[in-house]
């Protein structure tokens, strides 16, 4: 998707896939997928591209040119190109995929064509042949099966329900022979007296039915020869049928946590926005400690210093307005520091500084959510641009709000030096010192009355289609109202007969573009969404007759002031004072920051604010009973390509804070909704926001939380998110990292089998971090849980996609519990645990473990050579003074910075510490193959605890204590001491699993290149 503000046309994209096309075709593919041979020109993919263009939009192939606008003339939005490539990629499945970044240049299907012909992947494996096994239906296994898919459910994530016995566990479910041997030792735990399934029986025993059968009857199951390790597939998608589970989230400030600090270069200038008062404050204190300075108007973003490290946008300090509590101004103020913000960032990027940008507002000093009704809350929407530029930018991009009963000398000191500190992105700021969000889940609260009564009027925008069609209908089913859908289509009449028979969009571009000659596909395409437009509306208006209930539509742009007026005056003629406002309209522009225009700017913040405003001016708020803002959980977390809707949401739910205080009779909801099943999302989106760990609200349930929360009470500001299908939450996207062996060099130390894999402990820093991101102001103390799903793998001259996943905080025995994931293309599952935040860490128990015995049999040196897989920057154990039967004792080096392992790494320092965690896996290996015979992998850790903040320069000792011992598994408890005896941390029930095929796995630990 990023790639979809540079590729324009669909030369351009026919251009990009030409760059890389596969040396060797594979063998085997798909019918749906073309082959294309190396360095294939683009003309040879546009073909493809021309089919899969002229399937999605319906406009007839002869009258698309390569060389249109993809948007200009095509009327391609960003939404239905990320459909249009999907399609794409799986018919080219070696080519580059298309990213966000690239939609601005990629402009025609020329280009893209030439783009993809210089990216395909250099080989793709053989098809896999089916496994053909014949197991006996009347197998005693009935018994088993439950267990295994329980088992395999347990140690891989997949939800139970969508495994499927005939799955083949590697080429379905992606289970390699590592994770099969700890699957297949927990079985032995719950089935002592079935046979054992030895290594040898892995390549015959290929499918969950297999395996429960030759554990029932005791002889393996014929099978074909065993598939080649490197054809690894992975599950689809989970289906999206079945009920929608809603998490309602609402934001609570807790005390910030430890930080890294970021140093601002003080040869560089730092620049400060004018305001009244606090400005000239905070550059004396500034000038004071060394800084160079500059004051300037937020009106002109040409006038950014050369020379600029930091930009400071203070905003004013404005008294909320009666009526609607802000003004036009507030909204102008907004686009003019959208436009400097955007300045700043340019200059960033073209100097390669890794600079700052901070907004100050001074709402409540609360981020106003802790009832503020003085200030003007739109400058509350800055924070919206802050998170979202802090995923698209390097640069630090922090949000403050200052409590105005703050002397301006005193905000100005404090902001000196909070300024200095990488994050949190939003932060409170008042004499009680610095807080943050967190996301705490909460149910609503019902109030125990009805906020409307049968008959009241109510207002709702964004038209009579889609999302906000649905929740009318859900109002009109809860509340019993007259109801009044305002959008900006026309109210339709009846449809030309001639078109009848089209079902769908696209069958109405193919019968537009034959009837009617000389219209462009743009043309065509506008026509056809005016038609499907209008069957919505008279659709809905028919489903909310048969509910019983009274509505009209109008044809209205909430922009205009004076036509919003008249509707409000229409309304109260006919139905009676305006008791509730629905403002669901709002319009998307994806784009990076830097390549947002002012126009888009001004229609997405037009649309919900001004529409708002207007909406508030020509009501009475004193006969309001019901608001109800359709805000973004984009507001809330950030999203690339977003920051104006950001931006606009989060001044909505500011003034929903604003309006909550002032209006005690009036139930205000601003809703932080997530992606919903419907609208702009289609079955691509859907896929897109799996792979996020996102779920897609459900039209109905999604209208039912609305009433819902309408009848309940409790805070303005919520957060409203689905959980994907057979998950209990979703977790959204804190990060997302490409990794390389360029970026990650220590990557290359780390390599298994030929593949380099990202180890364990660097996984589970990244959970740790994630979960911090999602709920800054806490210190890690550890995790619970944590589990390997399956290995993540970088492959040299590509890059692996890695997103990492956290959910909302859960108050639990003095902790804050957050479940994290690492998450893969498509979605896949790596790795997963509860990690544990606190306000304050515990302090540290006595260490406990004691482990005797003689030194380790070799040297060190031989160790690394003859047993562990470990390359040069990943050999962190210095001595093994004990290993014996009760488990092994190392002395063990402690990481180096972050920048000394990544290119960009996530954080200035470690949250735990990579190089001692990793360490005592690599001294379980050194026991299980001195004791058992087999080398072993880690695969589970039931209890992490850290009691210092950092783990000492120093190094450590780790003693681990051996408390289980079977076949392909062993069990510790380990222990991380100082050089005084004081306990670091402890792991508690921690697994691996051991497979004497492992030993030939570690000798291949240089990486290799695909044949």
């Amino acid at each position: 998707p990023e790639h979809l503000g540079t590729l324009r046309t669909l030369k351009q994209i026919s251009v990009y896939l030409s760059e890389g096309i596969a040396a060797s075709a594979p063998a085997s593919l798909p019918a749906a997928v073309v082959s294309v041979p190396n360095n294939a020109p683009s003309t040879e993919i546009l073909p493809v591209l021309l089919s899969v263009v002229a399937e999605k939009t319906g406009y007839p192939a002869e009258t698309i040119n390569p060389d249109m606008d993809l948007e200009g003339d095509l009327g391609i939005d960003s939404i239905k190109r990320v459909e249009i490539l999907s399609a794409v990629s799986e018919k080219l499945p070696g080519a580059p995929k298309v990213k966000p970044e690239h939609l601005g240049t990629l402009r025609t299907l020329k280009q893209i064509a030439s783009y993809l012909s210089e990216g395909i992947a250099a080989s793709a494996p053989a098809s896999m042949p089916a496994a053909v096994v014949n197991v006996p239906n009347n197998a005693p296994s009935t018994e088993i099966l439950p267990v295994l898919l329980s088992v395999v459910a347990d140690k891989t994530g997949y939800p139970a329900d969508t495994i499927n016995p005939d799955m083949d566990l590697e080429g379905d479910l992606g289970i390699d022979s590592i994770k099969r041997v700890e699957i297949l030792s927990a079985v032995s735990e719950k089935l002592p007296g079935a046979p054992k399934v030895k290594p040898e029986h892995l390549g015959t025993l290929r499918t969950l039915k297999q395996i429960a059968a030759y554990l029932s009857e005791g002889t393996a199951v014929s099978a074909p020869a065993p598939v080649p390790a490197a054809v690894v597939s992975v599950p689809s998608a989970p289906s999206s049928e079945g009920p929608c589970i809603i998490t309602r989230l609402v934001p609570e400030l807790v005390p910030a946590g430890p930080r890294d600090a970021f140093p601002l270069d003080k040869s560089l200038t730092v620049a400060v926005t004018k305001d009244s008062g606090l400005d000239t404050a905070l550059l004396r204190e500034l000038s004071a400690k060394g800084y160079k300075t500059a004051l300037l108007s937020v009106n002109d973003a040409s006038s950014l210093p050369a020379d600029l490290g930091a930009l400071i946008v203070v905003a004013p300090a404005r008294p909320a307005a009666k009526g609607c509590p802000w003004t036009s101004d507030s909204e102008q103020y907004l686009k003019k520091a959208f436009a400097l913000v955007q300045a700043a960032g340019r200059s960033f990027e073209s100097r390669g500084v890794r600079g700052l940008v901070l907004t100050v507002t001074r709402l409540d000093g609360a981020l106003g959510l802790e009832g503020g009704k003085d200030q003007d809350p739109a400058f509350g929407g800055l924070a919206g641009l802050m998170k979202t530029a802090a995923r698209e930018w390097k640069s630090v991009c922090r949000a403050i709000d200052v409590s105005p009963a703050l002397p301006l000398d005193a905000s100005a000191k404090l902001l000196a030096k909070e300024m200095l500190f990488d994050g949190p992105a939003e932060a409170a700021l008042s004499e009680g010192g610095v807080r943050a969000v967190a996301l705490v889940e909460r149910p609503a609260s019902p109030s125990g009355r009805e906020p409307l009564k049968p008959g009241d009027a109510v207002i709702v925008t964004g038209g009579a289609r889609g999302v906000t069609a649905e929740c009318a209908l859900a109002l009109a089913k809860a509340f019993k109202p007259r109801l009044v859908l305002v959008g900006r289509s026309p109210l339709p009449g009846a449809e030309p007969a001639e078109y009848a028979s089209a079902a769908n969009e696209s069958a109405l571009r193919s019968l537009i573009a034959k009837s009617s000659s000389g219209l462009s596909p743009k043309e065509i395409g506008a026509r056809a969404k005016e038609l499907m437009a209008a069957r919505e509306i008279r659709s809905t208006l028919a489903r909310l007759a048969a509910a019983g209930a009274e509505a009209r539509y109008r044809a209205v742009d909430a922009r205009d002031a004076a036509a919003v007026k008249a509707l409000v005056a229409e309304t109260v003629k006919d139905f009676g004072p305006v008791r509730g406002i629905v403002h669901g309209a709002g319009v998307l522009a994806d784009k990076s920051i830097l390549d947002k225009t002012p126009a888009m700017v001004d229609a997405v913040l037009d649309t919900k604010l001004t529409g708002l405003r207007n909406l508030l001016d020509a009501a009475r708020a004193s006969e309001l009973r019901v608001l109800a803002f359709f805000s973004s959980s984009t507001a809330r977390y950030g999203r690339a390509g977003q920051s104006d809707y950001a931006v606009a949401n989060e001044a909505l739910n500011k003034a929903a804070d604003v309006l909550a205080a002032r209006l005690p009779e009036c139930r205000v909801a601003s809703l932080g909704w997530g992606p919903w099943d419907g609208g702009m999302v289609d079955a691509n989106l859907k896929k897109l926001f799996a792979s996020e760990g996102v779920g897609v609200i459900g039209l109905a349930a999604g209208g039912e939380h609305l009433a819902a929360e309408l009848r309940g009470s409790g805070p303005a500001e919520t957060v409203v998110l689905a959980a994907l299908p057979g998950t209990k939450a979703a977790l959204p996207v804190s990060f997302e990292r490409d990794l390389t062996l360029e970026a990650y060099p220590f990557l290359t130390s780390h390599v298994l089998n030929g593949r380099a894999v990202l180890p364990l402990a660097v996984s589970a820093e990244w959970l740790a971090h994630a979960a911090l991101h999602s709920n800054p102001g806490f210190a890690f103390v550890g995790f619970d849980d944590l589990r390997v799903a399956k290995g993540i793998v970088v492959r040299p001259a590509a890059a692996t996609t890695v997103k990492a996943h956290a959910g909302p905080a859960e108050k639990r025995d003095g902790l804050f519990v957050v479940a994290a994931e690492l998450r893969g293309e498509g979605g896949v599952l790596h790795i997963s645990a509860k990690v544990l935040l606190a306000a304050k860490r515990p302090a540290a128990p006595a260490a406990a473990l004691k482990v005797s015995g003689p030194a380790y049999g070799r040297s060190i040196d031989k160790a690394y050579g003859e047993v562990l897989f470990h390359g040069p920057d990943m050999k962190f154990i210095l001595s093994a003074p004990h290993c014996g039967p009760e488990g092994i004792v190392v002395e063990s080096k402690t990481a180096l910075p972050p920048s000394s392992w990544a290119r960009q790494p996530i954080r200035d320092r470690w949250l735990a510490d990579p190089a001692a965690l990793d360490a005592a896996f690599q001294a379980m290996i050194l026991w299980t193959d001195a004791r058992m015979g087999a080398p072993s992998l880690p695969s589970f850790a039931a209890r992490y605890r850290q009691y210092a903040e950092r783990f000492p320069e120093t190094g450590v000792r780790v003693v681990i204590k051996a408390v289980k011992r079977a076949d392909g598994l062993a069990g510790a408890d380990i222990e991380f001491v100082d050089e005084r005896g004081a306990l670091v941390a402890r792991f508690e029930g921690f697994e691996c699993s051991a497979d004497k095929s492992l030993a030939a796995a570690f000798r291949r630990n240089a990486v290799e290149t695909a044949a």
